[in-house]
């Protein structure tokens, strides 16, 4: 049979054994706060950078669509034969 201070030293041991749970449970939560905060830093940087791809995709696209519409001008304009009056 458990005597008084048996079952005080098991309380003192289960006591001791909850806390470093508790200190455990706390530093996987501070270590999931800085992996979450990584994770949001890590997914804006990606949006950035699709932000900037599609803006340069853009500016690409729009400055070849110009450039021949050019070309077709100068086409245009030497086809055309020369105005008499």
């Amino acid at each position: 049979m458990l005597t008084k201070d048996d079952l005080q030293q098991i309380r003192g041991i289960v006591k001791d054994e909850v806390q470093v749970v508790k200190d455990e449970v706390q530093t996987v939560k501070q270590q999931l706060d800085t992996v979450e905060m990584k994770v949001e830093l890590v997914n804006k940087r990606v949006e950035q950078a699709q932000e900037e791809t599609v803006d340069a995709l853009s500016e690409l696209i729009h400055e070849g669509y110009n450039l021949h519409e050019k070309r077709i001008k100068k086409i245009e304009e030497q086809l055309q034969p020369p105005q008499t009056q």
